[in-house]
């Protein structure tokens, strides 16, 4: 029964089944299954997303992160990060009004993921209202706003070619790592968003390529949602603290 359990868990997540459609597979009563599914998420969310999703610390952690942002010539960028919304259908009334955001009219959480070039998660955030935008949702993120404040990975040291005053290139060093966002994010050192508007062709490349570079986290959206159909039809689940459970496990 308790394989049978674990195998409805990841149908309600995987497939986007009713703990009816369950109830029919496997003759276990859809209470049973509502039960052990709260408990399989606490389980997700609590051990298992600490377990798999690690923010680096160290430039030891970062090296294997930055390789290939290094090769594209992106040098000391570690990781790309977005936010994006699950729909919430099962909103409490008082909080609906803050949750009514993004691209939809329903409720939705929304979460700012932060992922390597692999498309590996390195840190998410715990979930906040739909209104917010990705400028407010920053200044919650630890890992970024760690990065940012120098807390984060402060021994990563890498070289920018630059001009100096008489015209030559020279290695101008920097200390800590920096992340691709889009232009929605806070101007800050750390966070490089491509260059809006500009006339210069090798300016119009270079956010071309970072703009590329960028989709790391957008495919990392899609193969999500394309693996937890939950998070592309919506959470079902009554309250917000169970969306962000359901969230923190399907990223483990």
């Amino acid at each position: 029964p308790l394989e049978l359990l674990v195998l409805g868990a990841f149908r309600y997540l995987g497939r986007g089944w009713t703990f009816d459609d369950l109830e029919e597979s496997t003759a276990i009563s859809r209470e049973v299954h509502r039960s052990f599914f709260h408990q399989f998420i606490c389980v997700g969310s609590k051990i298992l997303y600490p377990r798999y999703v690690v923010c680096p610390i160290t430039a030891e952690d970062a090296a294997s992160h930055l390789s290939e942002f290094c090769r594209a010539g992106f040098h000391g960028c570690i990781a790309s990060s977005d936010a994006t919304h699950i729909v919430v259908e099962k909103c409490s009334y008082r909080l609906r009004q803050n949750h009514l955001g993004g691209q939809t009219s329903l409720t939705t959480r929304t979460f700012n993921l932060t992922v390597n070039h692999r498309c590996q998660i390195l840190s998410s955030t715990q979930g906040y209202p739909g209104r917010w935008n990705d400028k407010t949702l920053v200044l919650f993120d630890d890992f970024v706003r760690g990065i940012n404040e120098g807390k984060v990975m402060p021994d990563v040291s890498f070289c920018l070619k630059e001009k100096n005053r008489q015209g030559q290139i020279v290695d101008v060093p920097y200390r800590g790592p920096w992340i691709i966002v889009d232009n929605g994010y806070l101007n800050w050192s750390t966070t490089i968003p491509p260059l809006k508007t500009t006339a210069d062709i090798k300016e119009i490349r270079w956010s071309q390529w970072l703009e590329s570079m960028r989709k790391d986290v957008e495919c990392t959206f899609g193969i999500m949602k394309g693996r937890w159909r939950i998070l592309k039809t919506g959470i079902r689940c009554h309250g917000v603290a169970v969306a962000d459970d359901i969230w923190r496990t399907c990223c483990a």
